[in-house]
């Protein structure tokens, strides 16, 4: 592709991103009243945003679309200054701030990351522009700010204090400063087999300050898990028209984007930017249909529990997490998931969520509610979505496995960093690949190293 194609492509996907938070400030003036917009904005960007929390409870549906769509303004703010080349590592990047609009990052939040990674820049002497990326995985820490602002060292919020609001952005500097050179030790760890590939740096930064400013000091970690009862309609149909509405987007990008989509569903996954092998055209199709697809599972998935000595099936609650987790997952439409690499994951993760079940049944343990719908497991399938190239490279049965430890992993984690990690399971996935991906080496030589080419 020509160097003109790429600025071509480049300011393409920055209007796409910038059309994409339009939309949820379209959708926040619809989600209720308009009244309620602006202090439920406030009641969100004032209050620690811990791992997990429910923006919808907390301010509403409209100021959880309100503040989803201010940090999209804000990224692609970000984007345009500083010059940055919109790849579909950016669309992942941007999916994924956005993302946590709803259940863990404010508008107030992500300054100091972008501050932090602009100094780095500095620091390296090159242009900000080629570590923009950087700069939006960096927010993965987000809640520590938010927790020095308002709560830290108390259990319960006490406001802005001028001493907490400058440890906060301190902590924000810095992480944003050090995380460029944690992200590119990162797929070391992995070998490119976790797309969320910023999890792992992110992870263990997150333990290193978790033990320093919670566990050594012994102060109490404070605990966010108020969930409410969700809005399903109201998310399922705004999904439904912006994924739906990509379709015309990729004719007129492609007139042959479908062709381009059948080739773009044989790539493994593995280290390869769907928008620059197959175009932009086809990527879009991706991005209508994997979205429909992630859309599909969470309004049909369901929960089997054991409790009472009765089975008991539940559906997924709608909560600004489930959202979240809806756009988390589709983060990486452009970077190396599709419906192909990614069921396989799903079924392991549906295998797994039978084994308290049955442990339950034989009466092993007692009765529990861990299930497909439980919100840990909701929240985690998404991000092991990023083991997608582990099935499109080494086959279904890979992916099933990958899928599976994940799932029994992704809810102990936590323990490691407090819930301060946005990227938790993201962290899972790059554990799980560490753990899978060299047995999977040594047991089919043949196939490892893939690379974005056919599925073998």
């Amino acid at each position: 592709m020509s160097t003109r194609s790429h600025e071509k492509n480049s300011q393409r996907i920055l209007m796409l991103l910038a059309a994409f938070s339009a939309a949820f400030l379209i959708g926040a003036l619809f989600a209720g009243h308009l009244a309620d917009l602006l202090p439920g904005l406030l009641r969100i960007n004032t209050a620690p945003s811990q791992f997990t929390r429910d923006y919808f409870k907390l301010g509403g549906l409209g100021g959880a679309f309100l503040n989803t769509g201010l940090i999209g303004l804000a990224c692609c703010a970000l984007l345009f200054f500083s010059g940055a080349e919109c790849t579909g590592l950016t669309i992942a990047a941007w999916w994924l701030n956005t993302g946590f609009g709803t259940w863990g990052m404010t508008l107030v939040t992500i300054w100091p990351f972008f501050l932090g990674t602009w100094l780095h820049a500095k620091w390296k002497k090159v242009p900000f522009g080629t570590m923009a990326n950087q700069a939006l995985f960096a927010t993965a820490l987000a809640p520590f700010a938010g927790e020095l602002m308002l709560r830290y060292p108390f259990a319960q919020a006490r406001g802005f204090t001028v001493w907490g609001v400058l440890a906060g952005i301190l902590l924000g500097v810095l992480t944003g400063f050090v995380m460029p050179a944690l992200l590119a030790h990162s797929p070391a760890f992995h070998k490119g087999y976790d797309l969320y590939s910023a999890g792992p740096a992110a992870g263990f930064l997150a333990f290193v300050i978790y033990c320093v400013l919670y566990r050594s000091p012994g102060i109490e970690v404070p605990v966010n898990t108020d969930l409410g009862d969700g809005e399903r309609l109201f998310v399922t149909v705004f999904f439904l028209i912006v994924f739906l509405l990509l379709l015309p987007a990729a004719r007129l990008a492609d007139p042959e984007c479908f062709s381009g989509y059948r080739r773009l569903l044989s790539s493994s996954g593995h280290q390869t930017d769907f928008t620059k092998t197959y175009g932009l055209g086809p990527t879009l199709v991706n991005m209508c249909v994997y979205g429909l697809f992630i859309l599909l599972y969470y309004n049909l998935v369901r929960g089997v529990s054991f409790e009472g000595g009765a089975l008991h099936v539940t559906g997924a609650k709608f909560t600004g997490a489930t959202m979240g987790a809806v756009m988390c997952m589709y983060a990486f439409c452009a970077q190396g998931a599709h419906p192909r690499n990614v069921f396989p994951v799903m079924i392991g993760y549906a295998a797994a969520s039978l084994l308290p079940l049955l442990t339950a049944a034989a009466g092993l343990v007692p009765a529990s509610n861990w299930s497909l719908t439980t919100q840990s497991m909701l929240v985690g399938l998404c991000f092991a979505s990023g083991l997608a190239p582990v099935g499109g490279t080494f086959g279904y049965p890979a992916g099933i496995a990958a899928g599976a430890l994940h799932a029994v992993m992704v809810m102990s984690v936590p323990l490691l960093h407090g819930g301060f990690c946005l990227y938790n399971g993201g962290f899972t996935a790059g554990i799980t690949a560490f753990v899978l991906v060299p047995v999977l080496e040594m047991l089919c030589p043949g196939r490892a190293g893939a690379g974005g080419g056919k599925r073998p």
